[in-house]
């Protein structure tokens, strides 16, 4: 039993250990000033269209859901803002739904910029991505703590700047786990802070009444604390009113294949809705419709 004298002597060890983590406001001055001069949310990484590239940053420290109804490409995307960003820092994928080798042959295609690539680009683009890119060979539902623990070891040992969770569904917690689901995001995004690591998770959204119509991130599945908890919320969203029209042979050039939907950014104000079109052939989304595609190198 604990009686009063112990009971002081934990709080002021506690207290003790707690005194790290308080600081004065004149510790923080250099970090105030950049983000009055703008300098502090130009940090982190761009994404591959130009048109977002003053906008929306993938900043060290926070948390990106990756939304979408199943099916509508969310994590097609995601890899393709994997492979533009391995020229500038380490990624890690983590993805529970589909074979490594599946995930890099996807990859190759969006770099090469072609579903016919030859055998010697391969073997050059997978030596080139060692040391930037890993691949957690998991294709089952894994524990919560083991995902964690995973983010750790990437981080500390790895170095790595960016980890791909897909999805959050495959991490051990069951859909109607409200809190559970709630608490294991809240750990992402102590680790993402601690560790000064981007961590973007795919999440799916519930289908409304239409297919057609997008979503915003109240729709998105589960517990709401998901959306309160992350630092953004990005919602893919295909159209497949167009697609219907293509297999009708009356489908409009002009018209945008897929919405990339800033749907919150913590430590950015601009929130809108970027357009996007796709092209079949390097399962590339690229920022116009003339056809051209995204250089890589």
């Amino acid at each position: 039993m604990h009686t009063l004298n112990d009971d002081v002597d934990y709080i002021q060890f506690i207290g003790t250990q707690e005194s790290q983590y308080i600081i004065k406001p004149s510790e923080l001055k250099e970090d105030v000033l950049s983000i009055f001069t703008g300098a502090g949310d130009l940090r982190g990484d761009i994404l591959p269209w130009s048109k977002t590239h003053n906008y929306v940053k993938l900043r060290p420290g926070e948390v990106t859901v990756w939304a979408g109804i199943n099916g509508h490409g969310k994590s097609q995307l995601l890899g393709q803002v994997c492979a533009w960003g391995l020229k500038h820092s380490k990624w890690l994928i983590a993805s529970m739904e589909m074979k490594p080798s599946r995930t890099m042959h996807r990859m190759v295609r969006q770099v090469s910029g072609t579903s016919n690539t030859s055998e010697s680009f391969v073997n050059k683009f997978l030596d080139w991505t060692d040391d930037r890119l890993w691949i957690y060979d998991q294709t089952d539902t894994v524990k919560a703590e083991r995902i964690l623990g995973m983010v750790h070891y990437a981080a500390k040992e790895l170095g790595i700047n960016h980890i791909i969770i897909d999805s959050l569904m495959k991490c051990g917690i069951r859909k109607d786990d409200m809190d559970g689901q709630a608490a294991f995001v809240d750990r992402l995004c102590w680790a993402a802070k601690s560790n000064n690591i981007h961590i973007h998770l795919v999440h799916h959204m519930r289908k409304g009444e239409r297919e057609s119509n997008v979503p915003d991130k109240f729709d998105v599945r589960g517990a709401g604390e998901i959306t309160d908890l992350v630092d953004n919320v990005f919602i893919v969203h295909r159209n497949k009113a167009k697609e219907i029209k293509a297999a009708a042979g009356n489908a409009d050039p002009t018209e945008p294949d897929c919405v990339l939907k800033i749907a919150k950014q913590r430590n950015g104000e601009w929130e809108k809705s970027i357009l996007l079109w796709f092209n079949q052939d390097s399962l590339q989304y690229v920022g116009d419709n003339t056809g051209r595609i995204m250089a890589f190198h």
